[in-house]
């Protein structure tokens, strides 16, 4: 919470708004903005993203979480039976996969002229 709290004062210092113009600005009341920059109150979900959208960062900005990447080798088919790849809407088979790949493949070795390339 701690963190929160620093990152909401940082943001709004950052747009040189004093806390009581945060608050008239969002809709709190000024001791709601003071409570959440120091710590003595949880921010909600609701104010979270009422915040979030004020300062134009995403909820997982606020909250200092970054965001997730998922490695998928789309050779091993048994590390992809977890995830439903699609495209166009439609779910690809696993022969699509492997010929997605395979395309992928060949397009790197040629470069960008078509030369093959090591």
């Amino acid at each position: 919470m701690v963190e929160l709290s620093n990152k909401i004062k940082q943001l709004r210092e950052e747009r040189g708004v004093s806390p009581e113009k945060l608050a008239e600005e969002i809709g709190f009341a000024k001791s709601t903005v003071w409570a959440y920059e120091s710590g003595k109150k949880q921010v909600s979900v609701s104010h979270l993203t009422r915040l979030a959208d004020y300062f134009d960062v995403s909820v997982d900005s606020l909250l200092n979480r970054e965001e997730r990447t998922i490695d998928l080798d789309l050779q091993n088919s048994a590390g992809l039976t977890d995830y439903k790849l699609l495209l166009d809407n439609k779910p690809l088979n696993p022969d699509e996969i492997a010929e997605a790949a395979s395309y992928i493949k060949v397009k790197r070795r040629m470069g960008s002229y078509g030369v093959v390339t090591s």
